[in-house]
Order: structure tokens, then C-alpha cells, then sequence
């Protein structure tokens, strides 16, 4: 049994009890149990530290790579207004971007290669936010991420260039200036991802830590079960 201690003035007085699982095999699954849970939590920040950080929105930390010549824009240093940060489940909610800021960001894409020069593997996020913003800064960040998204379902990162050739290219099928309504499927598409990286990272991770974790530790040694209708997989 295990007592809560608590001051009383100047004397201790148990305020509480409770009992562990009188199961005579407890103690010795109490320690592989408690190591495993261990392993497991350290993996499990592993993911939500790192994984889903980079996931959405890449490696915050690597240094700026220069923009090749080859691009027929004149890029600069890549730069979003001041004060501005993409988040990208903030980004997710936002129904305030206007179509006339998308399609200005498209016009300043003519093609894949004003964007993505020949030779190179992928292309992120700030290296178009860099290319579309040369010489035309006052561009919506928020319009730009937005267009980003709809290359590559809301990751940090474009790799598939022909696919994106053709879809640069499907903007002005008619033959006119490139139309917003273009773009709807793709920011869709786009919004369903990073809201369900979110959700995984921040409301089912919670849950599996519980469960997979806390759960066997708090029931082994505490006799503590939130979930006492479901089996336990560690007896």
C-alpha cells in the first residue's frame, strides 16, 4: 500500500491510500514494462520533435542556399515581410488569402524553369518565396505559401518537377492570364494535409502515449487504469 503524506501543522498524516494489483507476477513485469515505455517515449518526442517539424515545415535551421542563374528571375535573398512566420496550421485556417493575391504570385511564375532551374532535385519553400518576390516584394507571404502548398500537399518541399511543369503550364491553358480558380483543388488538398499532420502530432500522439506508455506504467504500479473495458497487451 502507498500513503500520501502531507504536514499537518507540525505533525505528518496520511490523507490517502491505494493499493497495486495484489498479482504476485507484478514486480516482475514492472521492469521491462517501465523499460519499454522508456524506449517508447523517446521515440515518440523523436517524432513529434523532429518528424512532424520537418514535415511541414522543413528544416528551420540550414543555412539559405543561393539561387542558381539560370532562373530567368532575378532572385534575391530570400526575405518574407517582416514580422511574417509561416505556420502552417495557422496557414490551414486562414480563409482570408484573396484570389487577386494568388493570381498576382501566379503571374510571376511564367514557367517550371523561372522557378525550378534545370538540374536541380527539389525546390522549397523559400527559395520560390525568394524567386517570386524578386522584384515585386510587396506579394502577399501568405498567398505565396499558398501557391507553394498546391506543389507538394502542404510539405516544405517540391520534388516532382515535370508533374509541376505541367501543372505551371495547365494556369494558362486558354491562353490567358492564370486564373486563382486553378489553384482550388490543390489548396484543398493541401489544408486536409497539414490539418492531419496536426492532428496526428498533437491529439492522436497524445492518445497512443497514453495508451501505449502511461498506461501500462500507471495500471503496474499504481493500479491506475483509464481505460479498464480495453485489454492489457502486457500482461
Amino acid at each position: 500500500r502507498i500513503c500520501f503524506l502531507f504536514l499537518v501543522g507540525s505533525t505528518p498524516r496520511c490523507v490517502g491510500t491505494f493499493a497495486t494489483p495484489p498479482s504476485p507476477s507484478m514486480a516482475k513485469q514492472r521492469v521491462p514494462v517501465m523499460v519499454f515505455a522508456a524506449a517508447a517515449l523517446l521515440g515518440l518526442a523523436a517524432v513529434r520533435g523532429l518528424g512532424g517539424q520537418l514535415f511541414v515545415t522543413g528544416p528551420r535551421s540550414a543555412p539559405r542556399r543561393s539561387v542558381s542563374r539560370t532562373s530567368p528571375l532575378s532572385a534575391g535573398p530570400s526575405a518574407a515581410a517582416e514580422g511574417y512566420e509561416y505556420v502552417p496550421v495557422k496557414w490551414a485556417i486562414d480563409i482570408s488569402i484573396s484570389d487577386d493575391s494568388l493570381r498576382q504570385v501566379m503571374e510571376r511564375v511564367n514557367n517550371i524553369d523561372s522557378i525550378w532551374p534545370t538540374g536541380r532535385g527539389s525546390l522549397d519553400r523559400e527559395d520560390f518565396r525568394s524567386r517570386v518576390k524578386a522584384g515585386q516584394s510587396s506579394l502577399d507571404d501568405r498567398a505565396i505559401d499558398t501557391v507553394f502548398n498546391t506543389f507538394n500537399a502542404g510539405t516544405y518541399l517540391a520534388t516532382d518537377r515535370e508533374g509541376l511543369a505541367k501543372t505551371i503550364a495547365q494556369w494558362r491553358a486558354s491562353g490567358g492570364a492564370p486564373s486563382a480558380s486553378s489553384l482550388g483543388g490543390g489548396i484543398v488538398g493541401a489544408k486536409i494535409s497539414v490539418i492531419g499532420a496536426w492532428l496526428f502530432l498533437n491529439v492522436f500522439s497524445a492518445f497512443a502515449a497514453y495508451f501505449i506508455i502511461l498506461r501500462p506504467i500507471l495500471d503496474t504500479n499504481f493500479g491506475i487504469d483509464l481505460l479498464p473495458g480495453q485489454p492489457k497487451y502486457w500482461e
